[in-house]
């Protein structure tokens, strides 16, 4: 059945009945874990407080109160499941309205707004509807007049949090006009938000707090809401039209489905929210606990039949337009870039969450194989050596960042996908260092294309090849007492232009504290493989060529090097540009006007930034670009040879050479998308 037809507008009667039940069945989707309940019951102290939690906190994150709240969900839910052995139970009745009188009866608070106004209403409501006809009307009043805290402001999720809150306490108190004006509220914001403003991004990245991708955390959050809505409103006068249900399908598989891997959200879609998997021995908000929150919308999703294996996401190479953000899967591997740009805000930090990800959007590119190789580093990372960052080593400059976050100082950032190869590219030019960087994603291998490097600051400046947990033994490959290959854990990493590679191996330890403040400061330590390239103090146009072979044995790295690496056919401060397959395939980052040679006859003049590939065909070539830039109006082109040119401007031919130009998109959420022509000698 299409999702669009369950999902088709109807006209009822405001029902608040059939409203509450829908409530209620979106609850009971999940089944009740008997035992869980079991050992909640046995933590309940007298007074219904439960013994394990520290009711007098009021730190800003990780606020364990209102655990208390979200235990009562599950003592609700299990008294009105026919399947658990607590269905209607008169005990549980008494234990559950305990329970909400203790927490009405008290004032319990955060430092954190969010609570109040969001956290502590969101954990309320449910449980007071799910049960309001056990619950007093005594008991109903005081949780009210906490959830009244709710208003409806705001903007992105904070706006559906609030507008939820205030929707299901109006629900329980009948309040029509209300309840639909919160539930419009909920799907207004369901739209294609302009590029770079908050919400769904055209490419179906998610934004909040700016323009920032938060795939997980708040991007996370808005995709389990906006099922729950679509599921509570459904069949009612306020259900989702159609064209919205089809926006979040697209948003779950454009989007959401494509961050994760392995079983986990891939760390650099995740938000600030760099948290361990589990604390104090309980699950928390790791990676693993965000996926199985994406499992439970699938499962809501499959009760209306419209999803067709969700978590296998397609392979191939991605590009986020709006979130400066790129990820490549195979049948064996994941690799993700994270990017910034004066468009993109490269990472924040807040509520004591993510202070060390300073260079988190620098380039830093991640390879997954297994899914564990970073899985829980952050205690021991070296963050100052993001794997693919080029950084300065100045140990003396602080890595915290604040809600502002940063961006990177220029507008050439973008990606790009041929039928071979994906292109991701970027100027970095921040803290008074520039560099030009691309990544090449092709088959097994990953290439990294550096130039431009260049600062004042008298610091040592490294790019970092990878740093992740050890694995397996390391192999180190020499050439005129230069480490040219390495090998560690099935991957097999190259340099291009037979410069040192510098191996690290060794345990290191750090602290969960200074990446997140309220956790501990024990310490933690970790074998890991740091793998870099040095270009000295204060350099100047200094660059860097290595390619990552993923799933290979270390007896392949001959072969590897002799038959099946591309050749680089520009590598300067305006061009990195590699040929594939004997010229047939051409993947170009143009950072500036600049010329390559394609061919020993052929000349290709590129007169505007940007990206792009060349494929050859039997009568020409195809093209496709990408204005990195986003802020040009044409891209200019001039190659020898005399050709007709689909979808071109400024098409003019002269003395043996064809000059032309192709008019990038004029409407905003079509900026940075590729553009294609054919040039046809016929």
């Amino acid at each position: 059945m299409c999702l669009i037809l369950v999902f088709s507008q109807q006209f009822f009667a405001l029902d608040l009945d059939k409203l509450k039940q829908n409530f209620k069945d979106f609850y009971l989707v999940e089944k009740v874990n008997d035992t869980d309940v079991k050992e909640l019951l046995e933590i309940m102290n007298a007074d219904f407080s439960f013994t394990d939690i520290d009711y007098n906190m009021h730190r800003k994150s990780n606020w364990k109160p209102r655990t208390h709240l979200k235990r009562l969900i599950i003592l609700a839910r299990a008294f009105e499941d026919k399947n658990s052995k607590y269905y209607k139970l008169n005990t549980l009745a008494k234990q559950i309205v305990g329970g909400l009188n203790y927490w009405t009866s008290n004032n319990f608070y955060s430092d954190n707004w969010w609570h109040s106004e969001i956290g502590i209403p969101q954990s309320l409501g449910p449980t007071l509807i799910i049960c309001q006809s056990i619950i007093p009307d005594s008991t109903i009043t005081k949780a009210l007049k906490i959830m009244d805290k709710s208003k409806i402001y705001r903007t992105g999720q904070n706006k559906i949090w609030l507008s939820g809150n205030v929707f299901m306490r109006e629900l329980i108190r009948g309040n029509q006009n209300k309840i639909i004006t919160a539930a419009n509220t909920i799907k207004s914001v369901v739209i294609t938000s302009k590029p770079y403003e908050e919400g769904i991004q055209p490419d179906y990245s998610f934004h909040q707090h700016g323009p920032q991708p938060q795939f997980g955390n708040y991007g996370l959050h808005f995709a389990e809401d906006i099922i729950k809505w679509l599921f509570i409103f459904n069949t009612t006068e306020i259900a989702f039209s159609s064209e919205k249900v089809d926006l979040m399908r697209k948003l779950m598989f454009e989007g959401q489905q494509k961050v994760i891997y392995k079983g986990k959200y891939e760390i650099l879609a995740t938000g600030r929210q760099i948290f361990p998997e589990m604390v104090n021995g309980e699950k928390y908000r790791g990676p693993v606990a965000k996926y199985e929150l994406y499992k439970k919308i699938e499962r809501i999703f499959n009760i209306f039949d419209t999803i067709q294996n969700p978590i296998k996401a397609p392979l191939g190479y991605v590009h986020f337009r709006n979130s400066d953000y790129s990820l490549y899967r195979t049948n064996t591997f994941f690799s993700s870039v994270r990017m910034s740009s004066k468009r993109v805000i490269g990472a924040e930090a807040g509520n004591g969450e993510n202070q060390m990800g300073y260079h988190l959007g620098d380039g830093t590119n991640l390879i997954y194989r297994r899914g564990d190789e970073y899985h829980e580093i952050y205690p021991v990372w070296n963050w100052r050596k993001l794997p693919g960052t080029t950084t300065v080593q100045d140990s003396t400059m602080s890595l915290t960042l604040t809600w502002d976050g940063y961006r990177n100082n220029s507008h050439f950032t973008g990606g790009l996908r041929n039928n071979n190869v994906g292109i991701t590219a970027f100027k970095y030019r921040r803290d008074s260092l520039q560099a030009n960087k691309s990544y090449f994603f092709v088959d097994n291998k990953i290439y990294a294309l550096g130039s431009s490097i260049s600062t004042n600051r008298n610091f040592n400046v490294v790019t970092t090849i990878n740093q992740c947990y050890k694995k397996s033994a390391v192999f180190m490959y020499k050439k005129k007492n230069k480490i040219t290959s390495v090998w560690h854990d099935s991957i097999a990493y190259l340099s291009l232009t037979k410069q040192n590679l510098k191996v690290k191996q060794s345990e290191q330890t750090g602290n969960w504290k200074k990446v997140l403040t309220w956790h501990t400061d024990s310490l933690i330590s970790k074998p890991i493989f740091n793998l870099e390239i040095e270009h000295g103090t204060k350099p100047k146009d200094k660059k860097y060529a290595y390619v990552s072979v993923v799933g290979v044995s270390k007896k392949d790295i001959k072969t590897i090097k002799k038959n099946q690496l591309a050749k680089i056919i520009g590598h300067s401060k305006a061009l990195h540009a590699l040929s594939f397959n004997n010229g047939k395939t051409l993947a170009i980052s143009a950072f500036k006007a600049c010329e390559v040679k394609i061919n020993n006859k052929q000349t290709l003049k590129i007169k505007s930034p940007c990206i792009l590939s060349l494929n050859k065909l039997e009568n020409g070539w195809s093209l496709n670009a990408v204005d990195a830039t986003q802020q040009q109006a044409l891209l200019s082109f001039e190659i020898n040879g005399i050709y007709t040119i689909t979808n071109a401007t400024n098409l003019k031919t002269e003395n043996n050479t064809t000059y032309f130009s192709i008019k990038t998109h004029d409407k905003a959420h079509e900026k940075g998308k590729t553009l294609s022509v054919i040039l046809s000698t016929k």
